[in-house]
């Protein structure tokens, strides 16, 4: 079967960290191969990949974006791809791609066993390598044509949801439990949104979704983004972090060395980009005493931490999901009108090159692999 593997280089991840997106696409470590057709496994059933997306952290991996503090926790080579719809017996499904202590074959470790699988502490144990499905080397992620996945991470589709909607299952996860912890619980008065690529359209969306009926401010820099965040549910638009805390009525202060630091914001701020600057541009466009999400994956970065204990800011984190919101995800999709408009045209694995080229560019929301 055709499947797009990662291979590991020390120095291009060096070359691509220095060089950024002036990498060469071409000379990034993923190749086309022709692989053998998975083998079966206790509990796993082989699926037939319809749709995969190229996630943020597949291109923060592929251009030496990752912390290396992270690397024990994922094996390679691997075959990519951990957003996935796709095929069982002619039922169209999607995955969810952790391995915890039940696919790895262990008792459930203390995380487990309270309902956090994402929280898996055995996630280097057991009998698969490190990692979950997209970044393992024991099991083929959604960028190939075929994939085994454990029964219990399988989840079928309604009829009436398009591939285009179920590919956005799992990062809509992630995004539901960073909401449903930090701010739904209790509502702020407004939210301010940075970042208006996958995860901070679904967050616009997902917050409407679950009942905010308040303002809903979003950071947007093209014009096809503004357009989707408004459709999805954004009241005021703003170019930059500064024009918005300029709207919120927040006050500017300069100090040395050209520094700033600002008074007042937003009761919550989203940030949703994975840009190490704009975590610090939440971390100040946040009034005092309210709350910041970190849905983006900034990986390793300078930051202030300053403004944490001096304007007393609360931190939160969100990086998977558990079952129970996974599989809420899915029920949501039905709701979730106007997400499919994310996800444009879908790339064979052949045209690789472009598909990383779109994504990494920002030439598209959503970029996706139709492996078939």
């Amino acid at each position: 079967m055709k499947a797009l593997t990662y291979w590991p280089s020390i120095p291009r991840f060096l070359m691509a960290r220095v060089l950024g997106k002036r990498y060469p696409v071409r000379l990034l470590p993923l190749r086309l191969d022709h692989l053998p057709e998975p083998e079966p496994r206790p509990g796993f059933e082989q699926l037939r990949v319809r749709l995969s997306g190229i996630c943020g952290s597949d291109l923060a991996l592929l251009y030496g974006k990752n912390s290396p503090a992270l690397s024990p926790f994922f094996s390679f080579p691997a075959v990519l791809g951990h957003e996935i719809v796709a095929e069982l017996g002619g039922v169209r499904v999607v995955v969810n791609p952790l391995l915890s202590c039940l696919e790895r074959n262990l008792p459930p470790c203390p995380a487990c066993g309270r309902g956090d699988d994402h929280l898996c502490q055995n996630v280097c144990e057991g009998n698969l390598s490190p990692g979950m499905v997209g970044f393992c080397r024991d099991l083929a992620g959604g960028w190939a044509e075929r994939i085994l996945v454990h029964r219990g991470r399988i989840h079928p589709l309604p009829e009436d949801i398009a591939d285009r909607r179920a590919v956005l299952a799992e990062p809509l996860a992630v995004v539901l439990r960073g909401i449903q912890r930090s701010l739904a619980t209790n509502w702020p008065r407004e939210i301010l949104v940075i970042g208006a690529g996958t995860i901070g359209l679904l967050a616009i969306k997902t917050i409407r979704l679950l009942g905010f009926a308040g303002p809903l401010h979003a950071v947007v820099r093209r014009a096809r983004q503004a357009e989707l965040a408004r459709a999805l549910g954004a009241t005021h638009l703003h170019p930059s972090t500064t024009a918005a805390q300029a709207f919120a009525g927040a006050k500017r202060y300069r100090g040395v060395f050209n520094s700033t630091s600002w008074r007042g914001g937003f009761a919550a701020v989203v940030e949703a980009s994975g840009n190490p600057s704009a975590l610090q541009e939440a971390s100040w466009a946040v009034e005092e005493g309210g709350r910041v999400l970190l849905l983006g994956a900034p990986g390793q970065a300078l930051h202030d931490f300053s403004p944490y204990w001096f304007r007393d800011i609360r931190l939160f984190g969100s990086y998977t999901y558990n079952r129970e919101e996974f599989a809420q995800a899915v029920q949501l999709l039905p709701q979730a009108e106007g997400i499919e408009a994310l996800v444009g045209p879908p790339y064979a694995l052949e045209a690789w090159p472009q598909a990383i080229e779109a994504a990494s560019h920002r030439k598209g929301v959503k970029v996706v692999f139709k492996p078939q």
